[in-house]
């Protein structure tokens, strides 16, 4: 999840590098729409990794109290765990 994550970050850092020059390039009679589908592209991806991101966290979160619960049932101290 984690590589899924920084993948998908890397993939929308570069489409918003491309949609900054097209950007630029409607500034100097470019294509708009272009510009618009890759700004559009950039934001969801960046969206979808923050989304897996919380997801992955949520998820560590459940293993975490899991864990906690196993430790105090068998009476292992968890403090160095944390």
């Amino acid at each position: 999840m984690t590589r899924v994550t920084i993948g998908l970050t890397i993939a929308g850092l570069v489409a918003l590098f491309i949609a900054y020059a097209t950007g630029v390039s409607v500034i100097h009679g470019g294509d708009t729409v272009g510009h618009m589908y890759w700004a559009t592209g950039a934001l969801l991806l960046v969206a979808l990794a923050n989304f897996i991101a919380v997801a992955h966290l949520a998820r560590a979160e459940r293993m975490l109290r899991r864990l906690r619960a196993l430790c105090e049932q068998h009476g292992i101290s968890f403090e160095g765990l944390e």
